[in-house]
């Protein structure tokens, strides 16, 4: 992974335009007798690396920028300050820093190091005896402590912290889930005995439609109940007007009673005949009334036999493997027609007769 720097080093203007000069310096002097030889060709080919990608050491030799980037860049204004006898030293040091860099680049960069930095690596492993003190303990850490070091300051990137805590968040996504899981299977078994609840209730109220259709037949049966008992007042009040008129008409002209004899006696058979038609129909009426009774008291039977039906539909194909006649007479009662019971309703010649009976009577009487 990149190493992360506060600043860009190697991008920024200045630090390019102080690598051109050394560089153009070590071209100037790469014949001079710098031990070990070869040394001043090589920190050439640093030099142009950091120089073609600046960017790319800021990135992958971040951590050496922060310990020694602004050291480095002293050490090169040393050496244009320094007098010549003193520069093939500044320039040993130079390069044992900028090796830095090149070994944590080679380090920390995905795929395989160049063939430049190869060569470079190479030069120092063979001429390692070359450099002495200080220069030799920098080289022999860039190239063998260094990579632990960052290593463990990687390791403590907070990239690298929160991946180290992956399997602390994979560990309590696995708990979560199973609890998840064990409250989904709570709950798809609390719907399943709702929906066992609903499918019982269904067959208790609902079966095949059965108790839907006694529903609309009750309630049509409930507005013919209501129709007959208007029915019924209406001719009970109708048979009670007729003679309550005459009595009151009676009543007022007690005195002329005499006068209105031949009326009274004229209007008495329609009258007669009116009562008698109007109890007729008042019979019709009060035998229908019963009846529509009757039948509401069926269906509401049949009803609350019906949330029976779903174990009347097991039991009957048990009894019936069996040979059983048990639930005949069950059967009978829910399939069978409703009872109207009209047996006592007069017909309709019936009571034309009688009335005509009536008639001729009276006037058999008249003459």
């Amino acid at each position: 992974m990149p190493t992360e720097s506060t600043t860009s080093l190697f991008a920024n203007p200045t630090t390019v335009a102080l690598l051109r000069r050394l560089a153009q310096d070590v071209r100037a002097r790469s014949n001079d007798d710098i031990s070990p030889p070869g040394l001043s060709h090589v920190l050439l080919q640093i030099l142009e690396l950091m120089i073609s990608s600046p960017t790319r050491f800021d990135e992958y030799a971040g951590i050496n920028v922060e310990w020694i980037g602004n050291s480095f860049l002293g050490e090169i204004g040393n050496y244009f300050e320094a007098p010549p006898d003193a520069r093939p030293a500044i320039l040993r040091s130079i390069f044992t820093s900028a090796y830095r860099f090149i070994c944590e680049l080679e380090f920390t960069q995905p795929g395989e190091a160049s063939f430049e930095i190869h060569r470079i690596m190479n030069f120092v492993h063979d001429n390692l005896d070359g450099f002495t003190g200080t220069d030799r303990q920098q080289l022999v850490y860039a190239s063998y402590a260094m990579p632990a070091q960052v290593t463990k300051k990687l390791l403590g990137h907070p990239s690298i912290a929160e991946f180290r805590q992956f399997s602390e968040t994979i560990e309590k996504s696995r708990k979560l889930r199973e609890e998840w899981d064990k409250n989904l299977k709570e709950r798809l078994a609390l719907l399943e005995g709702l929906e066992a609840n609903i499918n019982k209730l269904t067959s208790e109220y609902n079966f095949v439609g059965l108790v839907h259709g006694f529903q609309k037949l009750k309630e049509q049966k409930e507005d013919e109940r209501k129709f007959s008992f208007k029915s019924l007042i209406t001719l009970a009040i109708a048979m009670a007007l007729p003679p309550l008129i005459q009595l009151g008409f009676v009543t007022q002209h007690i005195d002329l009673i005499e006068s209105h004899k031949t009326t009274l006696a004229y209007t008495l058979p329609t009258i007669l005949a009116t009562e008698v038609i109007l109890i007729y129909f008042f019979r019709v009426v009060l035998s229908q009334f019963r009846s529509v009774k009757t039948q509401l008291l069926q269906i509401d039977l049949r009803i609350s036999l019906c949330q029976f039906i779903e174990s009347f539909a097991e039991y009957a194909s048990k009894a019936r493997d069996k040979g059983s006649t048990a639930l005949s007479k069950f059967e009978s009662l829910i399939f069978s027609s409703l009872v109207t019971d009209e047996a006592g309703i007069p017909s309709t010649f019936d009571g034309a007769e009688q009335i005509a009976n009536l008639i001729r009577s009276v006037r058999g009487g008249d003459k």
